[in-house]
């Protein structure tokens, strides 16, 4: 009775997150260097995957309507990612590098009024006992002191810059190559288990693969439709506020909506630190902007484009969150709901086929018994 409770699921799936995270920390110089080699063919496989969800519904757009083959849609569906790819970066890229670039100058007028204010506190009655100054200078805050830290740190990696330049170029080789064949071969994966692995599927695996991927695929482009409508709306608003650096401000803004829960709040970070000091009045207007938005996107959009697609418990999400982080970073962030959900999916699947095994088996001694 106690195990069919969900105080028990909850408690069993948090501590099976937590015990994952313990042993990853605690084996982490052993299993490093097998996640290096397996990063290699694991993210343009996931980068193909995640956008076959995004081009397929594209492909059998032109399949059905225009009558085109699905080998050439593929194609075109392919030549017109990377087609948006080279207008992002001929045209977006040095918008992009201009407002990075003014950004990182603003920085400097940022500290100088934080300089400023820590001056102000110091004088007030209340923190007169506090040597503010000195808690600055111990915690090694010198704007000068972080952009030597940043420079060591970038001296420190030119020497790996060969192996990272090529690691990228085969990420971009090997990205559309895979994205080509899940395009041409994605929709006969299934049929051929069918007739192959699973002809005598008296287990009915084949209905929960077509489950899966009706989810994957749902969750997939709702995100991203999602995503893309608050980058757009933030420009928007951001422009219209007259925030400047909007463009880098939003970009981030919608990577960190693909993060459940906290990628939204995560995503307004730089901006709120940025005009803390470089304008107040905007910032406070640019948040409660982006407060609304959050609110109409949490119960309005979000609900209607993506659903209650993956059933994840909010505390199971920030460990899972934590975990990924860890591992890859903003793309483990990502893809670490959705892959967790295929996985409890599949392991609920296995536990009712186990129970259904064992009512069976009960049956029968029950019947022999008679």
């Amino acid at each position: 009775m106690f195990q069919k409770s969900k105080l028990f699921f909850w408690t069993v799936e948090i501590l099976l997150c937590s015990l994952v995270l313990f042993l990853w920390r605690e084996m982490g110089e052993i299993i490093t260097p097998a996640v290096r080699v397996l990063n290699t063919i694991l993210i343009p496989f996931l980068l193909a995957a995640f956008f076959y969800y995004i081009t397929n519904p594209l492909v059998e757009f032109l399949e059905r309507v225009f009558k085109i083959k699905r080998g050439l849609g593929s194609l075109l569906a392919v030549a017109g990612l990377i087609g948006l790819l080279v207008w992002a970066v001929v045209y977006l890229l040095p918008i992009l590098i201009n407002q990075l670039t003014s950004l990182i100058y603003a920085s400097q007028g940022i500290y100088r009024e934080a300089q400023s204010l820590v001056n102000h506190l110091a004088e007030e009655p209340i923190l007169r006992n506090v040597d503010i100054q000195k808690t600055v200078a111990d915690l090694n805050l010198s704007y000068v002191d972080i952009l030597q830290n940043i420079l060591n740190n970038v001296t420190t990696s030119i020497g790996s810059l060969f192996s990272a330049v090529i690691n990228t170029a085969f990420i971009l080789i090997m990205t559309p190559i895979f994205l080509v064949y899940f395009l041409l071969d994605g929709k006969k994966l299934l049929p051929m288990l069918q007739r192959t692995v699973l002809k005598r599927d008296s287990l009915d695996i084949a209905s929960l693969l077509i489950t899966l991927n009706k989810t994957i695929a749902r969750y997939i482009s709702g995100i991203s439709i999602d995503a893309l409508i608050i980058f757009t709306l933030t420009l928007t608003g951001y422009s219209i506020i007259g925030i400047r650096y909007a463009l880098v401000f939003a970009i981030f803004q919608g990577v960190c909506n693909l993060i459940p829960y906290v990628g939204p709040t995560i995503g307004m970070i730089p901006m709120l630190i940025t005009y803390a000091f470089l304008d107040p009045q905007k910032m406070l207007m640019a948040l409660i902007y982006m407060l609304i938005l959050q609110q109409v996107d949490g119960n309005i959009l979000y609900p209607r484009i993506v659903g209650g697609v993956m059933k994840v418990h909010p505390i199971t999400i920030m460990v899972l969150l934590l975990l990924s982080s860890n591992i890859y970073g903003i793309v483990g962030m990502i893809v670490a709901i959705p892959l967790y959900s295929i996985l409890k999916e599949i392991v609920k699947f296995a536990w009712e086929l186990y129970e259904h095994h064992k009512e069976n088996q009960m049956r029968k001694q029950l019947d022999t018994d008679i």
